[in-house]
């Protein structure tokens, strides 16, 4: 049976920050040290971004590294858009671009034996300053890691955690491997002998006269199977940080247009090639069971169905979250905040009384009913103070889209929506 990660970075004794960063690895899906590689990588990209663009001895070194390899040049790029914008990334690729062009145009001019020698020049993988650091950084926490499991709390989260094959090797790679370690290397030998053989039970009971005898686990063998030998290099199955992720919350009385301006947004984000997800708390809500206490005033299970799906999205790649829900308090948006662990934008859409009328009054919905005498009761109250940024919620869901993307400042996004009418 599949062995999946018990050990919570809670249970992790710690001492340094490395070491709060490595535990805090160990609380979500998938390989601990891919996700503490691409944590690495987002710090360095962003102090890059931040410290390095115009910073001499960077860029003498970016020069004579010819400039980033083909993953970083597109990292760096999408790190400074959801920073800001992309100019950093403009004037550094435009550096990575003339060192490549150089080589072209050197080979372009070159006859005989000295084109070939151009070409196997040309053709070199820059020595990558992000790859180099990266992979100082892999090593240090490998090591580290190795040190830390001399420790029983530690031994068993490493012993089920579900390396990759590459840092599986990173970790066993010792010529003489302290004691502690053997029976870790053990375990995970053991770990990836069950993946082969319920693989094997899986093409077994693919048959049509067997499927019905296929197990959930068996089934699951062939995603596990992919994680370990794909590990980081899988692309969308890479885990994100919460602290590379943002949200943003576009909260209003009932009928304000949350929910069809979240699905605009979302449409928005994804065609400009942004991993996103879109989350309705009101329905993560919406249960009827004999609690003590006001799912509205209290959203105990909101948040934690929230924060298995904050998991769930952010080990598939999505690095942006657009929430809709009606929040009447600072004390459940900090709430949110602590649930999502990054940064959170709220936006409340203002609507008058006629026009919540009008969209709520001729619903069919007994509920809805319901709803329109709580948005007015909330209109006719004072606005709770959520430190929002205001939109006009009158307009069209396009417009008010384009002016929610306008004032977050987030111009990838802006970028691919329709201009406001």
């Amino acid at each position: 049976m599949a062995k999946t990660q018990q050990r919570h970075a809670s249970r992790l004794p710690a001492r340094t920050g490395a070491d709060v960063h490595l535990a805090d690895a160990f609380d979500h899906p998938g390989c601990p040290l891919c996700r503490e590689r691409a944590r690495a990588e987002s710090a360095f990209l962003e102090a890059i971004l931040a410290e390095s663009v115009n910073d001499v001895p960077f860029r003498e070194a970016l020069d004579a590294a010819r400039g980033f390899c083909a993953a970083h040049s597109r990292a760096i790029l999408d790190a400074d858009r959801r920073r800001a914008g992309s100019l950093g990334a403009a004037i550094l690729l435009r550096a990575t671009l003339v060192a490549r062009l150089r080589e072209l145009e050197a080979l372009h001019a070159a006859g005989g034996w000295a084109r070939n020698r151009r070409a196997g020049e040309a053709s070199r993988p820059p020595a990558c300053p992000v790859c180099r650091r990266v992979a100082d950084a892999d090593e240090t926490v490998v090591d580290g890691l190795v040190r830390l499991s001399e420790q029983p709390a530690w031994a068993d989260a490493v012993a089920e955690a579900p390396f990759c094959l590459e840092h599986l090797v990173d970790l066993t790679d010792r010529r003489s491997p302290p004691a502690w370690w053997r029976p870790i290397e053990a375990r995970q030998l053991a770990r990836l002998r069950d993946l082969a053989d319920r693989l094997d039970r899986f093409a077994h009971a693919s048959a049509h006269d067997r499927r019905h005898l296929q197990t959930p686990d068996q089934v699951a063998s062939v995603d596990e199977a992919a994680d370990v030998l794909a590990g980081a290099a899988g692309g969308p199955r890479e885990a994100v940080s919460p602290a590379d992720a943002r949200a943003v919350l576009v909260t209003g009385v009932y009928g304000a247009g949350k929910s069809t301006v979240t699905a605009e947004l979302v449409d928005r984000l994804d065609a400009a090639g942004e991993p996103v997800a879109g989350i309705d708390l009101d329905w993560l809500g919406w249960y009827g069971a004999p609690v003590a206490w006001d799912e509205h005033d209290d959203p105990r299970l909101t948040l934690r169905n929230l924060s298995s799906l904050r998991d769930t999205y952010l080990a598939a790649g999505v690095r942006t979250f657009v929430l809709a829900g009606t929040v009447r308090s600072i004390a459940v948006v900090d709430r949110l905040r602590a649930t999502l662990r990054m940064p959170l934008d709220v936006v409340r859409l203002d609507v008058d009384a006629e026009e919540v009328r009008r969209r709520l009054g001729g619903d069919a919905l007994g509920s809805r009913a319901e709803d329109l005498e709580v948005a007015l009761h909330d209109l006719s109250s004072s606005p709770p103070d959520l430190e929002a940024i205001g939109v006009d919620g009158m307009r069209p869901p396009g417009d008010v889209a384009t002016a929610i993307l306008d004032r977050l400042g987030w111009e990838l996004a802006a970028a691919a929506g329709s201009d406001p009418g």
